[in-house]
């Protein structure tokens, strides 16, 4: 194993337990839930083929589910997104297809990158609240909960992302 995988099985592990031990017992409201280990599939490099991308995605969304009790929720959103992701990364980067390189505010700059995490976690979120609420007579509150998960989750991961480029 190298390191590269070595750092990412830190993250996933400290991403799952952040996610399933503190996060999932501090909400703010009931409607505001940071979707923390999102990072981790936004993070992956832009050369993950996809089956392995699929496979994280799937893998690191079982995970939170089963510290969560929620059979299938996020492991089926975290699908999602890991079928978006190439294209929501292609729009924002101007590179050629055979570069490789692991989105963040380093490599994309500030505006694209926001640009690529904002409809990353609002397709996310958004898949994980209809699947919960599984009724159309809840839009109202299926629409609030994933427009707040999504502005908690994109503010804490931009904070990530800019405490982790003064290093």
């Amino acid at each position: 194993m190298t390191a590269t995988w070595v750092d990412k099985i830190k993250w996933f592990v400290i991403l799952v337990l952040i996610q399933g031990v503190i996060i999932s017992q501090v909400q703010i409201s009931r409607y505001a839930v940071p979707l923390l280990y999102v990072v981790f599939i936004l993070k992956l490099p832009s050369d993950t083929g996809r089956k392995s991308l699929l496979f994280y995605s799937f893998l690191i969304g079982l995970c939170v589910d089963v510290f969560g009790n929620t059979p299938g929720l996020n492991a089926t959103a975290s699908l999602w997104l890991a079928m978006a992701r190439p294209l929501l990364l292609r729009w924002q980067t101007s590179r050629d297809a055979a570069e490789s390189f692991v989105p963040g505010i380093k490599s994309m700059r500030f505006a694209p990158y926001l640009r690529y995490v904002l409809p990353s976690v609002l397709l996310h979120s958004a898949v994980l609240n209809v699947i919960d609420a599984f009724s159309i007579a809840k839009a109202s509150d299926v629409a609030i909960a994933t427009l707040a998960d999504t502005a908690v989750t994109v503010v804490l991961i931009m904070i990530i992302e800019l405490v982790g480029r003064k290093k």
